[in-house]
């Protein structure tokens, strides 16, 4: 698989102490990472043989306490056991591509306490112009053109979301 390269805007030590990524409270919730063929290849070692796929491609869940878990997530530390590999959504989340009827936008998910502490501010205006400068990549535009099916209409999400920008290319 490409190496994306895609800079982050949480820091990881604010990521590792947040409990909100990666837990659901639906086993079949919208937020589970959906993985495109990009990412099916580069996890088919901890993907083929069992059911960690949906059959519309989102990772299945663990449930513990009541609870649902992505099954790569390490409660004990809140790691992710596939980090050098995780899904591109993961890689670039808590901004979501969003697959609407008028094309595929780009949103910034306002459930991210980070995000909460950030917006609006200097760094995160800045992270929206890298965002856009990494979209206009054509090898970033050939992955996405090749990775469609990883795209999910958020819209019925809408109050959690704030619109950045528009991909036109997809």
């Amino acid at each position: 698989m490409m190496e994306l390269s895609l800079k982050q805007f949480v820091p990881s030590e604010v990521c590792l102490k947040c409990d909100g990524c990666c837990r659901y409270k639906e086993a079949d919730s919208i937020w589970r990472p959906k993985l495109g063929i990009s990412d099916q290849e580069s996890l088919a070692d901890r993907i083929t043989g069992n059911d960690a796929l949906d059959p519309q491609g989102y990772v299945q869940t663990i449930q513990s306490c009541g609870k649902n878990f992505c099954q790569f997530l390490n409660g004990a530390d809140n790691t992710c056991g596939v980090y050098a590999k995780r899904p591109f959504e993961c890689s670039l989340y808590p901004f979501i591509l969003s697959q609407t009827p008028e094309g595929v936008k780009v949103y910034v998910h306002l459930s991210c306490p980070y995000v909460q502490d950030h917006l609006p501010r200097a760094d995160f205006d800045a992270h929206v112009a890298y965002l856009k400068e990494f979209f206009r990549r054509t090898e970033i535009k050939e992955f996405l053109s090749r990775n469609k099916s990883m795209f999910h209409d958020y819209s019925p999400y809408a109050p959690e979301l704030l619109h950045l920008f528009d991909l036109s290319f997809l």
